[in-house]
């Protein structure tokens, strides 16, 4: 019969309690910040800004330093919000409560019960091993839908709603949202949007990250962050272009006729054509020969607008151009009025978050 007064089982208990304690006990005045939440906000936006980064462990941590907020995705302007200072935040990320060690066992027991050896799974072996990274919902405005990843239905998005690979958000009229991706890359989407995230992966050993967004419809304004590594991608693929950008603010837009019109406000885009190049028609039986007809001498024609799919491969398009990609042709760049551009409230709604977003340059 195993001893109930082993004092190593009589101390698990409250070593256990103090551990768990020191972790999620809430914490001191000068530990913490006090921020006063604005029209916009939401916590996931204000932890980009603070933290550069956002979780569920952020969001368990700003339940537990707010007990008088019911519901951390129902926020509203004026209320205060203690955010724990990123020195402490980082700490506590570092910090993992150990429990103390189980009682030995007797010998008797050890010798009946030889350990077992553990397979060591391959996959932790490997240093380039790919994780999936996430988007997050930091805006909300009207009735904005998402559709998980192999799922059938569609259900309504929260504020702070976490999103993966092969996700879809659905921007019905009058409505908008907010994507922010681990890397701090931002996508607005305007109503009347349908977006799919197609991928988001960062090797770990390289720090290489991909990320591509396909926008089936609508309106996209995305500021891409700067990618630390020079071979990381993201790209915005639409029926008609793929436009591929590290560091830029630009426009995408999809017409129901599958057009893509394209306008960048900061730095370059290139734009990539998706289809594959035309291929020579078939063998076949060559055509009749006709009589020699007399052709009209040459003449001055002006330049074309548009260039044939099957004469480009990518186009870099500069900041203040435009360019409309359809299915057949692709204009040539050229450039927009900014200043009636930013006449729009959409436009001007989006350089003022682009504005305030400054997150710190690297996250906890």
């Amino acid at each position: 019969m195993a001893n109930r007064n082993n004092p190593r089982r009589r101390l698990f208990f409250p070593l256990f309690v103090f551990s768990f304690f020191l972790v999620f006990s809430p914490l001191q005045a000068d530990e913490t910040r006090l921020v006063r939440v604005r029209k916009g906000d939401t916590v996931s936006y204000l932890s980009f800004k603070i933290y550069g980064m956002y979780d569920s462990r952020v969001a368990d941590i700003m339940r537990r330093e707010n007990p008088k907020v019911k519901d951390i995705n129902l926020i509203y302007i004026g209320q205060q919000l203690r955010f724990p200072a990123p020195e402490v935040m980082k700490k506590m990320f570092d910090r993992k409560p150990r429990a103390p060690a189980a009682p030995e066992k007797p010998a008797e027991w050890r010798e009946s019960h030889p350990p077992r050896e553990t397979p060591v799974r391959e996959e932790l072996l490997l240093p380039t091993q790919v994780r999936a990274e996430k988007a997050v919902i930091t805006f909300l405005e009207g009735e904005v839908q998402v559709k998980k990843a192999g799922g059938k239905h569609w259900s309504s998005a929260q504020p702070n709603m976490i999103l993966q690979e092969n996700d879809q958000v659905k921007v019905p009229a009058k409505s908008r949202a907010e994507l922010i991706l681990d890397n701090q890359s931002v996508l607005r989407l305007a109503e009347n949007t349908l977006l799919s995230i197609q991928s988001l992966q960062e090797e770990a050993a390289t720090q290489i990250q991909t990320a591509r967004m396909e926008l089936a419809l609508g309106k996209l304004w995305t500021r891409a962050a700067k990618l630390f590594h020079p071979a990381s991608r993201y790209d915005i693929k639409t029926p008609t272009a793929i436009a591929g950008v590290q560091g830029t603010i630009y426009q995408v837009q999809v017409a129901e006729d599958r057009s893509t019109k394209i306008r960048v406000f900061q730095g370059a885009v290139n734009i990539y054509n998706p289809f594959p190049q035309a291929q020579p028609p078939p063998p076949g039986p060559s055509a009749k020969l006709r009589k020699p007809e007399e052709v009209p001498g040459p003449s001055e024609v002006p330049g074309p607008d548009f260039i044939s799919r099957e004469q480009w491969t990518e186009v870099v398009l500069q900041q203040f151009q435009q360019i409309t990609v359809t299915e057949r042709e692709i204009s040539r760049p050229t450039p927009f009025d900014v200043a009636k551009e930013r006449q729009d409230e959409w436009v001007r709604w989006n350089e003022e978050r682009d504005a305030d977003f400054k997150p710190p340059p690297r996250p906890l």
